[in-house]
């Protein structure tokens, strides 16, 4: 009997945590690229994915000719370059700027 309510008890503490995760999952983020706010679906993006958020394809200017820069990120380091490849754990107001490089 005290092993079901050991149990019992061990199954209701990771309820919320899962609920918790599944939300975590499932919010939506609002995140400021050039200045201007964005809603995504996902917390973690890639370089690629900022970049159309951006400047939508297609472009003109190769992805790798693009300098992204990101601050009050979620994940360490919260500010810093986002390179092609990367990607950056974000959270409500992160910020990003996106400029194409002088590459020619």
């Amino acid at each position: 009997m005290a092993d079901e309510q050991k149990r019992s008890s061990s199954e209701q503490t990771n309820q919320p945590e899962n609920n918790m995760e599944d939300q975590k999952k499932h919010k939506e983020y609002v995140i400021v690229v050039n200045g201007e706010q964005k809603t995504v679906s996902k917390q973690e993006l890639t370089f690629v994915e900022v970049l159309n958020e951006a400047f939508p394809p297609p472009r003109q200017i190769p992805d790798k000719d693009y300098s992204i820069t990101f601050k009050d990120a979620a994940s360490e380091p919260h500010q810093g370059q986002l390179h092609l490849g990367g990607k950056v754990e974000v959270k409500d107001g992160t910020r990003f700027d996106v400029t194409p490089t002088n590459k020619s």
